[in-house]
């Protein structure tokens, strides 16, 4: 049975412990290390639900698991067929370096670091790592993403010439109501989502990047004289704020009463520094050029968009993960295809897809489809990103 062992018990990488059972390859949750080890023990024992401690409670891969404080001491004193980076952004680069030395598999939450200094330490503890490493990139090996691929190189649109994406993020307010709104800790939003669309669109592509020029603003969020630390449900606007949960219910009708929470904070807070718009022009080694723009002020799953229109001489790709559709428009026939998705699976397929491919890293070392080198091709691309929109610059994309 594969032991797994996981730094950072949070949501997102608790689901994926989870989540990868549904392959029916055995597994367990070995060891956890994390700040909050009582907290998760004593929910693990009275089966607390997800929602009580924000993270998701499987006692059936938890009967035996030990528990540290210290990622260090958990690595010290437990073999471990893979390690799962869970932690708050700014601890990924950290915490992976120390995996690195082990040698073993590991599955590394995005972005893989959050400032140049980060990147470079990252790259360099990997350079002569040779266990496979998994970075959480559900798109580019979600079903739609592969399919894109096949039909790109089939040669059916010719080369791409010519790329236009666009993320419309119809749940952008976690960015500023949750931990998330810590600049600090998460380096802003191109580091948060778009990492993921940049990536998806290098692999689509198969190239690297080479400049960038990029803008990001802050027009709605923040810019009020609120406290960082004020929640929600103690402000005395709270009845007339649109982003309240009492308005959350009744004008927006989510949820079936107001439900008021403890961790839900001001979206207002001049302290809050995360844009919430951003847009970069990436241009290729080969020359290929990039539009891609995002969005966190969206506010209705009928508007959300993610996905690219892919330019060749002969035809464009048009595909959105939201609609899960790809068309296919011929540029010399009268032909247009369209080819639509079913299914409702976590992250539009890709979860199913990395989960896989950590447990065959495990099980039989086969390489990743999202290495390393993937998340710090797309960290790097970020920064420049960050850097760009902050000084007015074009930047080559290289590491400093």
């Amino acid at each position: 049975m594969l032991k797994v062992g996981i730094i950072g018990f949070g949501l997102r990488v608790s689901h994926m412990a989870a989540y990868m059972k549904v392959f029916g390859i055995p597994y367990r949750i070995a060891a956890i290390a994390d700040p909050a080890v009582e907290e998760i023990e004593k929910a693990v024992k009275e089966k607390v639900p997800e929602a009580h401690i924000r993270r998701r409670i499987d006692p059936e891969l938890m009967q035996d698991t030990k528990y540290f404080v210290s990622a260090d001491e958990m690595l010290d004193k437990t073999e471990l067929d893979g390690v799962m980076i869970g932690t708050r952004c700014y601890l990924h680069t950290e915490m992976a370096c120390k995996v690195a030395e082990k040698n073993i598999p590991l599955f590394l939450e995005k972005p893989v670091a959050i400032n140049f200094a980060q990147l470079k330490t990252l790259e360099k503890a990997f350079q002569n790592v040779t266990a496979p490493v998994v970075v959480s990139f559900p798109l580019r090996l979600s079903p739609m993403a592969m399919r894109v691929k096949q039909i790109i190189e089939s040669g059916r649109i010719g080369e791409v010439e010519h790329v236009v994406a666009v993320n419309d993020v119809p749940y952008g307010y976690v960015y500023f109501n949750s931990w998330y709104r810590n600049y600090q800790e998460v380096g802003g939003l191109f580091l948060q989502k778009a990492t993921h669309d940049f990536d998806y669109i290098f692999f689509l592509t198969g190239r690297k990047p080479k400049m960038i020029a990029a803008m990001n603003s802050q027009r709605i969020y923040g810019k009020r004289d609120k406290p960082f630390e004020l929640l929600c449900k103690d402000c005395d606007e709270r009845m007339e704020c649109i982003e309240s949960q009492f308005n959350l219910f009744y004008k927006r009708f989510r949820g079936e009463k107001v439900e008021w929470n403890e961790w839900q904070k001001c979206m207002f807070s001049k302290e809050i520094k995360n844009e919430d718009s951003g847009n970069a022009l990436i241009e290729l080694d080969n020359g290929v050029q990039i539009s891609y723009t995002q969005n966190f002020f969206v506010r209705n799953q009928r508007v959300a968009r993610r996905g690219a229109r892919l330019y060749g001489y002969k035809g464009t790709i048009d595909f959105d993960w939201y609609r899960n559709t790809i068309i296919v428009y011929d540029h010399f026939t009268p032909v247009v295809e369209t080819i639509e998705f079913t299914g409702d699976i976590p992250h539009f397929g890709g979860d199913r897809e990395l989960a896989y491919d950590f447990l065959m890293a495990m099980k039989e070392k086969k390489p990743s489809r999202s290495p390393i080198d993937a998340g710090i091709t797309s960290a790097l691309t970020c920064l420049w990103a960050r850097e760009s929109a902050e000084k007015r610059q074009f930047f080559e994309i290289r590491m400093p």
